[in-house]
Formats: structure tokens, sequence, C-alpha cells
């Protein structure tokens, strides 16, 4: 994601991104044939997937949050 863009335009695509990732994960089944170890696997890489979008969903609200505090300190500065 470029940082150019926008927390809230980056937000809404982590939260979609996590909305795919987070069905595919409640629908990981073992296959026909498949060792424990695979499907574990399988399963890792999927949760590492989940907390990455979290992470990254984080550090977007967090963004969103400094961009309204400094807002409102420019607002402040404004009407002083």
């Amino acid at each position: 994601m470029p940082n150019s863009e926008r927390p809230e335009t980056n937000l809404h695509d982590i939260r979609r991104q996590l909305d795919v990732v987070k069905q595919q994960f409640d629908v990981l089944d073992m296959k026909p044939g498949e060792s424990l170890r695979d499907f574990e696997y399988r399963v890792k890489k999927h949760s590492d997937k989940l907390l990455s979008l979290k992470v990254a969903e984080k550090v977007q609200r967090q963004l969103l949050e400094q961009d309204a505090r400094d807002a409102e300190e420019q607002l402040k500065k404004k009407n002083s």
C-alpha cells in the first residue's frame, strides 16, 4: 500500500482484505490425504496474514487518530 494514500482509504482497503482472509481462514479444512503438518502450515500461513492485516488496521487507526488530533490543534490555533 503506497504511503501517499489517505489513512481512511488504507483502512477501508485493509478491512476489506481482512474480511476476505477471515472468510478463507474460517473455511479451512484438512484436505483428504493431507498431513497434519501440511494442514498446520496452511493454517499458520492464513493466521499470519490475519495478524499482519490486524496490525496494519491498527496502524491506520492510529494514523487517523493522529490526523484528528493534529486537525484539532490546528483549529484551536486558528481560533485563538
